[in-house]
């Protein structure tokens, strides 16, 4: 009984993630097709006055229409939790930046290595939402001006890692809006993933996530 009402607790917590982060990124896309619609408003009335403005609209309008497309790919997922599975982590981190980039002034660059392998179901989420809480958190909180994502196959582990450069946070003390901390670490200890998060104030943020086939979940 006490397992069943713990499966349940679980599922629960599962789904109410998958509300919140399917409620931000609504949010997230109706922004950004606002921010879009005013640019493609104004650019016209520029065309003859300020050319060398209406490249650099323009320029905006293709990041923000492509943001939105990658988000609402994003969308897509969390309304239909199995398509999670059915995509690979890379192509998953991929949308994840391309939409998040559409929304910030921070560089963020990705960079993939080795041969992509299946995970197991539970470590794949895990890695993902952790991805996610990371990158999410470099948008809403850094203030980062760059920020790197790092994914890394070996033969018997998989690596994630994410790097910003900006204003950074005291581990110790973190403030309640932080709430992906706490999510990254539950879902962390939850597959046996080894989660280190890395911050001073002023001195950036890293975040690491390390599965290997050596756990008790390979």
């Amino acid at each position: 009984q006490n397992a069943f009402a713990y499966e349940r607790a679980q599922e629960r917590a599962a789904t109410e993630e998958r509300q919140r982060l399917a409620r931000d990124l609504h949010d997230a896309v109706s922004q950004t097709l606002f921010s879009a619609s005013v640019i493609a408003e104004t650019l016209p009335r520029l065309f003859d006055r300020e050319p060398a403005e209406v490249q650099d609209g323009l320029g905006k309008l293709a990041r923000l229409t492509r943001g939105a497309l990658a988000e609402m790919r994003t969308l897509l997922v969390e309304l239909r939790p199995t398509a999670l599975l059915e995509m690979d982590l890379s192509i998953l981190i991929q949308q994840l930046v391309i939409g998040l980039q559409s929304r910030s002034s921070a560089e963020i660059k990705i960079e993939f290595a080795g041969q992509e392998w299946d995970l197991p179901q539970d470590v794949h989420i895990s890695l993902y939402r952790i991805a996610q809480e990371a990158i999410n958190n470099v948008i809403k909180h850094s203030r980062a001006t760059r920020a790197d994502v790092y994914l890394t196959w070996k033969a018997d582990a998989t690596h994630l890692k994410v790097v910003d450069d900006g204003q950074g946070f005291d581990p110790q003390h973190i403030s309640p809006e932080r709430m992906g901390v706490r999510i990254m670490n539950e879902r962390a200890a939850t597959v046996a993933i080894d989660l280190n998060i890395m911050s001073e104030p002023g001195q950036g943020t890293t975040v690491e996530a390390i599965w290997s086939k050596a756990t008790p979940n390979g």
